[in-house]
This record gives C-alpha cells, sequence and structure tokens, in this order.
C-alpha cells in the first residue's frame, strides 16, 4: 500500500535527502514560497512506513524527483509529477519547467513535457503553455520588418539591477561595433530592483541609440529555469546550467533574431558569472556565433558594477551611488517608487 502527502517535519525531510543521495541527486533549494510543494510516497507496513518516491515544486520548477531504485517502472516517477502538476494547476501556474538526465527525456513525454534544449549533461523540459515556440515568435514580431544586416545582428544579456555607467558602457561599445544591437533583459523577478524597473531604466538609458532594441528575456535567457546557479551564487553546478541556458541561447534564440555575435562584460567579482562567460567562449562559436568580452568601464579606482551600487545604497551614500549611473537611473533613484526597493537595500 502507498500513501502521499506532503514532506514537512524534520524526518520526513531527512528521508528526502537520503532518497536523493541513493539516487545521485543533490537536495534542491527553495520550499519557502505558498505555493511551493514538498511530496513524497510512502509505502506503508504494519509497523512503519519509507518514503519510496519524492518530488517538488519550487516556483515553476519541478525538482528533486526520485524513486528507490528496487521500485523502477512501477509508476511512481509519473504519479509524484501528476500529482505536483495538479498542486501547481491549483495554484495557477500553467507552466512549468523540468531538468533531467538527457537519456531520461522520453520518460516525461507520456505526460506532456516537451524538450527546451540539452547538453550531454543535462536537458530542460517544460509543461504547458505559453512556451518556447510562443516565446520565440514574440521575439520574432517585435524585431521583424527590417532586413537584417550583415554579418548579423549581436545580442547582450543583462540583469541591469540597476542600469549604471557600466551597462551603458558596454551597450555602447556593442552598438558602434555592429548594425543592429539586441539587448535581453534578465526577466526573473529575483533581484532587489524589479524586472519591470531595470527593463524601463534600460530602455530609457540607451533611448538614444537608434540601432539598440531591448527586448524580455522572458523564461529561456538567464532565468531560475535555465541557469538557476546566477541566482543562488552557488558554484557546484554552474558549469553544467551555463552550457544548458549558452545552448539554449545558441540553438533557439539566436536564430530566431539572426543573431551572429554575443557581447559580454568582463566578471571581475562573481566566480558563477566568470563561469558563464568562460562557457561562453568555448560554446558559442560552435554555433557559428562569434563571442567578444569587453573590459568593464573603471571610475574612482574600480570596475563600475551593479553590486557596487547596491553596495552604496545600503550604507545610505546616495550621492556616491548616483556618479556611477546614468541620468536615467538617478531620476528614478530620486523618485517616490524607488522607496520600497532602497528600504529593502538597507
Amino acid at each position: 500500500m502507498y500513501s502521499e502527502r506532503i514532506l514537512v517535519s524534520p524526518w520526513e525531510l531527512a528521508q528526502r535527502a537520503e532518497l536523493l543521495a541513493s539516487r545521485g541527486l543533490s537536495v534542491p533549494g527553495g520550499g519557502s514560497s505558498e505555493s511551493d510543494v514538498i511530496l513524497g510516497i510512502f509505502q506503508d507496513f504494519p509497523d512503519d512506513e519509507r518514503l519510496v518516491a519524492t518530488g517538488s515544486l519550487i516556483g515553476h520548477t519541478l525538482q528533486g524527483a526520485a524513486v528507490r531504485e528496487e521500485l523502477e517502472g512501477q509508476g511512481l516517477t509519473s504519479e509524484v509529477l501528476t500529482l505536483l502538476l495538479r498542486h501547481a494547476a491549483d495554484s495557477g501556474i500553467w507552466h512549468l519547467f523540468l531538468f533531467t538526465r538527457p537519456r531520461e527525456v522520453s520518460r516525461f513525454a507520456g505526460l506532456g513535457f516537451r524538450p527546451v534544449a540539452a547538453t550531454d549533461a543535462a536537458a530542460l523540459l517544460e509543461w504547458g503553455r505559453p512556451g518556447i515556440e510562443e516565446f520565440l515568435e514574440n521575439l520574432r514580431a517585435s524585431v521583424g520588418g527590417s532586413p537584417v544586416p550583415r554579418p548579423g545582428p549581436a545580442a547582450l544579456v543583462v540583469n541591469c539591477n540597476p542600469f549604471t555607467l557600466g551597462h551603458r558602457y558596454l551597450v555602447e561599445k556593442a552598438a558602434a561595433a555592429r548594425e543592429r544591437l539586441y539587448v535581453l533583459v534578465v526577466r526573473e523577478d529575483r533581484s532587489e530592483f524589479p524586472f519591470e524597473v531595470r527593463f524601463r531604466l534600460v530602455t530609457e538609458g540607451v533611448s538614444d541609440l537608434k540601432n539598440v532594441t531591448v527586448l524580455s528575456g522572458g523564461e529561456y535567457c538567464v532565468s531560475v529555469a535555465t541557469f538557476p546557479s546566477y541566482f543562488t551564487g552557488e558554484e557546484e553546478f554552474a558549469s553544467v546550467y551555463a552550457a544548458l541556458d549558452l545552448t539554449l541561447f545558441a540553438a533557439r534564440v539566436a536564430p530566431a533574431l539572426s543573431v551572429k555575435k554575443r557581447f559580454v562584460g568582463t566578471e571581475p567579482f562573481s566566480p558563477v558569472t566568470h563561469v558563464y562567460n568562460e562557457t561562453m567562449k568555448a560554446l558559442l562559436p560552435r554555433y557559428g556565433i562569434e563571442v567578444e568580452e569587453l573590459k568593464r568601464l573603471e571610475l574612482v579606482g574600480g570596475p563600475v558594477s551593479a553590486s557596487r551600487v547596491r553596495a552604496l545604497l545600503r550604507q545610505g551614500r546616495m550621492e556616491e551611488a548616483k556618479t556611477l549611473v546614468p541620468s536615467s537611473t538617478r531620476r528614478w533613484l530620486a523618485s517616490s517608487e524607488a522607496a520600497q526597493v532602497l528600504e529593502r537595500l538597507r
């Protein structure tokens, strides 16, 4: 007999960790949101019970799905995922992602999961709509109607938390080197400055550069689904996720925009982002996409970065922070809208 329930107690979570470890998996992060669910299926005995299958729904991502090896093939994986899909629907979530090993992709097709991107080490699947095809169609519609310049447009993927003079410098340099430049802003709302604000500041900050188009990166350009290490700072799997995110960019996003070159700024601070940059330089040329790494702008004794600006804002050093950002960001920092973000930073 089997029974299922949401795992809450330390004893249940310890069993989950043991089960995941037995299948060569680590315990995924998350579980703090009201919509997050950690599910377990137990095998019931007269005087005891044993966790035999588990899985979790963290945000829009299904994680940590595992079944005891001796019970493989009995449909427990499908049962776990079906229950989690039901929880997602009850929470109003109709589009989900799932990481798995490439050899196991076919196992999930019967549940409606579709492949998004894959490397030798990992595969990203999605379930529900709208999905990658709708995202790519929107990208094409956003930039369509004009001839594609030779040797092809370039792209920058940026978070801009917030938009700084360093970001402006990178965009200027990239735009001067290419007839058309697409700036894809990370859509994930895991930064101190909300996406709506970041997108607006970038758009206003480059509005005078007529060959630059600002676009949303959606859920497919450096998101929790494609490159979670960027948001957690964990280095252990950074190279695996970086390769997956960049394969998705090279195989799906770049062709939709006819991109033939990607610019990136040097990374002196974040080890995870440094891994991403190095992976980019190794991987994208295999798809015919040139990569150029631009040296960051330096002001007042060091590279200009969003993390440097945030540190100054946390310390209440507003005037110093304003020297590192363009006028569009300065205006926003002085607005009433900025008060809540600044309070969180402090």
